[in-house]
């Protein structure tokens, strides 16, 4: 081989390894820089601000997190907007007002390559982001209308309300107030760096006009209290009078419109006062009549998921009938349960009731009252409704037609007379110091019972319920022995009981009543007068563990009297004479002397005496 080729080899093999090893040194520098961009790029550039906030080496996470306490800050201040030498305040959140504290942080951090971003991480960068400030103008305006509503002679939504079954409304009113849709707009474009706005006065209309109100009674108030409503369960149906819903429902005014609304707790009770009729309750393990063990029966009870809605849709709808469905309730104690059950007598009450032809059938509902609350037993924590284990109170089951209270007078009714059972255990459950928890005394004193310390019963709305709190079973013993009505309650001995009866007083004097009218049942006149018992209950240590007072008014018994009132006979007798006679003249005394409703106070009048 000549020397040129030796040469030009050698020359050939330098250039390679140098071509090679700078080739080498850009991979190197390139790998450098990926990794030094990897590493700056996730966090946040120094000098970086967000609305205020320094986010400096912060992560994405941290610094949105600082952010939005920032941001929980400014939607804390009120904004306030000024008018008419007064002012109202707003709270941004519930007005509408947000900040975007995402979109402040958003782009901050993350990988890039590009030569400007990894500079601004290696070296840091001057920048103070703002924030995005977002706003609804429609709810910020309803908000501003809302406040602005306490200026004199400002704008008035009208109203509908539901007051024992009838339909009120109150119209909407224009007035003088702030313009509520042009502060929004000035509000949105200055908040959250302002905080304080001027507004201009002017003639301001109601939100809600008057024809959405007439609208909303045409359509749905009217039709809602034209008649009852029909909760259906199963193939069993009852039903709630426009008086009914009208415990429930209400209409309500957002942003300018009027929709109804129903108190689902309130519902939930009307729903539980037709559980009688419409679920079967369950019973507990008991002790028959021949003393053997009764097992436990699981009952049901309505289901009231969603019945808001359904009843909302019924009120208007031609066969104003909701349908709900069932879940069941499993008794509380079964007949394994039976063998904790104590056998200490904790109290007795025992009460004499009239006897005598004129009461044969008083008795007969007192005693059949009796046999089905007989052995029954009461799980600790239970409550016990009295009227749900009597009823239903109908001739089916057992009761006849007896003297009741009605309107504050005697008449007739089915089941009359078992108030004495309520009031018998009413007494027993007071005596063995348990929750008691709803009853209702009669209108008037009946002097058979303790004053103060009585309870009568009415199908579907007075009740007799306690709840058993001494922590283990009860069980009822109750029947009659010689003329009266006796209930034993058996368990645990868990309390001692102390209690008082104070002297009458507030009397009040009964009047006199004329009715001309078939089944009249002449009345003998009391006073009404108020009574206060006190019941200090006490555990087996003797500390107070219950301390009550009740004080009840019981209206005067008046005096009622068979026949026409003289006074209206002689009145319509003067003004027949003082006119020509003619042949259509009658006498009206017999309308003249029905009682008026409203002759007896609002504590109930019509009972199972």
């Amino acid at each position: 081989m000549s020397e040129s080729a030796v040469s030009e080899k050698q020359t050939s093999r330098r250039g390679r390894w140098a071509a090679l090893a700078g080739g080498g040194l850009v991979v190197l520098l390139g790998a450098g820089y990926v990794g030094t961009a990897a590493a700056v790029t996730n966090k946040v550039p120094d000098g970086t601000k967000v609305a205020g906030v320094d986010v400096s080496g912060m992560s994405s996470t941290r610094a949105a997190d600082a952010v939005e306490k920032h941001t929980s800050g400014l939607l804390s201040r009120p904004v306030t907007v000024h008018a008419d030498g007064k002012s109202i305040t707003l709270d941004p959140a519930k007005s509408g007002l947000s900040l975007d504290a995402g979109q402040g942080v958003d782009g901050l951090t993350g990988f890039s390559l590009s030569p400007t971003v990894v500079k601004e991480h290696l070296f840091g960068v001057t920048q103070d982001r703002p924030l995005r400030a977002k706003a609804d103008l429609d709810k910020l305006a309803a908000a501003i209308t809302a406040e602005g509503g306490t200026f004199k002679g400002s704008a008035t939504n009208g109203s509908v309300r539901f007051d024992n079954g009838k339909v009120v409304v109150t119209r909407s009113t224009d007035g003088t107030g702030i313009q509520a849709d042009a502060a929004a707009r000035q509000i949105a474009a200055g908040w959250p760096a302002k905080t304080s706005f001027t507004a201009t006065i002017g003639h301001v209309e109601a939100p809600l006009t008057n024809a959405e109100l007439d609208a909303f009674v045409r359509d749905f108030a009217n039709p809602a209290m034209s008649g009852p409503l029909k909760i259906k369960v199963g193939d069993k149906v009852a039903e709630l009078t426009p008086q009914d819903v009208c415990e429930f429902l209400s209409a309500k005014v957002t942003d300018g419109k009027i929709a109804p609304v129903v108190d689902e707790a309130k519902l939930k009770s009307a729903l539980d006062s037709l559980s009688n009729t419409l679920t079967t309750a369950p019973v507990n393990a008991h002790y028959g009549a021949n003393g053997a063990i009764v097992e436990a029966k699981n009952g049901t009870e309505v289901d009231p998921t969603g019945a808001a809605a359904l009843v909302v849709k019924a009120l208007t709808a031609t066969d104003r009938t909701v349908t709900l469905k069932t879940k069941p309730v499993a008794a509380r104690m079964t007949a394994a349960d039976l063998k904790n059950l104590g056998t200490t007598q904790i109290s007795e009450f025992v009460s004499p009731y009239p006897t005598g032809p004129a009461n044969a059938a008083r008795t007969t509902n007192i005693k059949v009252a009796l046999s089905k609350i007989n052995g029954m037993i009461v799980a600790p924590g239970e409550q016990f409704s009295l009227l749900q284990a009597l009823s239903p109170i109908e001739a089916s089951n057992g009761y006849v037609e007896a003297g009741v209270l009605i309107d504050g007078r005697h008449g007739k009714g089915t089941g009359g007379g078992i108030s004495q059972v309520s009031t018998t255990l009413y007494n027993a459950t007071f005596f063995a110091g348990v929750q008691l928890d709803e009853h209702t005394e009669h209108a008037y004193w009946i002097p058979r019972y303790p004053m103060g310390r009585e309870a009568t019963l009415w199908v579907p709305t007075i009740d007799n319920k306690w709840t058993n709190d001494t922590g283990h079973p009860i069980r009822i013993q109750a029947g009659t022995e010689g003329n009266a009505a006796v209930i034993r309650l058996f368990g645990t001995k868990t309390f001692n009981v102390k209690t008082t009866t104070g002297p009458q007083f507030a009397f009040t004097d009964p009047k006199t009543r004329y009715l001309d009218e078939s089944g009249c049942e002449p009345q003998t006149p009391a006073q009404g007068f108020s009574v206060t018992v006190t019941r200090t209950v006490t555990d087996l240590s003797g500390k107070v563990v219950k301390s009550e007072s009740r004080t009840t008014k019981y209206i005067p018994q008046d005096r009622v009297i068979c026949g026409p009132d003289p006074s209206k006979a002689r009145a319509s007798s003067s003004a027949t004479s003082s006119r020509k006679p003619t042949s259509s003249s009658t006498s009206t005394s017999s309308t003249a002397a029905k009682p008026s409703s409203t002759s007896t106070p609002a504590t109930p009048s019509s009972t199972k005496k």
